[in-house]
């Protein structure tokens, strides 16, 4: 990855969002989280009223309607940058189509509080941070290929973790066109219920390191019937090797065998 400089010590750990005031009001009722590591960052936004799923497992056990109502999520994972008192996330995946827009913010920190104010778009964020979400940082980034050579572009992912804290973000296979949001694009009736699968399977998922009911738990994800799982089973763990200062891994999927190459982002 190009060299970027690191954010100021200040922005590290995860947040909580608060509160988001916009054009359309006040919200205070998603479920939003942002883990910073001096480099990359990692973000989820899950609606209060999503359904849980649960007796679900997998995209496919949805209904198209079903399908519909995840796109209404939101989340991204990149490298950020900051100067002074402006910070820009260079979104590297993202869950939402894009849209051509930047995001780019203004930040007032006041101790673990942080007022963020849109300066592409006009937005207020309340942001709080974690206090067990300080600590070591891991900062990984990978691309996932199939052995067969079925997906003509690498998917990207990356996996950050702060504290207690961590986030798993793994792109679709699917490129997306420009769109207002992912809720338009579904919106088309020329799209198969396999094609929505396609399109829906981008895995963001944020969790507990420690702290959860098993070692890595994810608490909430883009794929609901994730949350409650360890991110990754013990066979997966043992799939991870050190190759040449990188670390590869390999795991058996119903689509054929998928190698992770990880590269660290100090």
């Amino acid at each position: 990855m190009t060299p970027y400089d690191p954010v100021p010590d200040h922005y590290l750990g995860v947040w909580q969002r608060l509160s988001l005031e916009n054009a359309a009001g006040v919200d205070t009722a998603t479920r939003v989280y942002w883990l910073q590591t001096p480099l990359l960052h990692a973000d989820i936004r899950v609606p209060a009223n999503r359904p849980d799923f649960r007796g679900k497992h997998g995209l496919q056990d949805l209904t198209v309607d079903e399908l519909r109502l995840l796109a209404r999520q939101q989340g991204f994972a990149g490298v950020t940058q900051a100067a002074g008192d402006i910070c820009e996330w260079s979104r590297h995946i993202d869950y939402q189509p894009p849209n051509g827009g930047r995001d780019i913010g203004r930040m007032m920190f006041n101790a673990n509080r942080i007022v963020e104010d849109g300066l592409e778009s006009s937005y207020r964020e309340v942001w709080q941070r974690l206090p067990d979400g300080m600590g070591e940082t891991i900062a990984l980034h990978f691309l996932e290929e199939h052995a067969s050579g079925g997906l003509a572009v690498p998917r990207k992912g990356y996996l950050v973790a702060s504290g207690d804290y961590f986030i798993f973000a793994r792109d679709r296979a699917a490129i997306l066109p420009k769109a207002s949001s992912l809720a338009t694009l579904l919106a088309e009736s020329s799209l198969s219920r396999d094609q929505i699968i396609d399109i829906l399977d981008f895995e963001i998922s944020f969790g507990r390191r420690l702290g959860g009911r098993a070692p890595w738990e994810i608490l909430l994800s883009t794929l609901p019937f994730r949350e409650g799982q360890a991110l990754f089973s013990e066979a997966e763990w043992a799939g991870i090797v050190q190759r040449g200062g990188n670390m590869v891994q390999q795991f058996a999927t119903p689509h054929g065998i998928v190698t992770r190459r990880w590269s660290a982002d100090n």
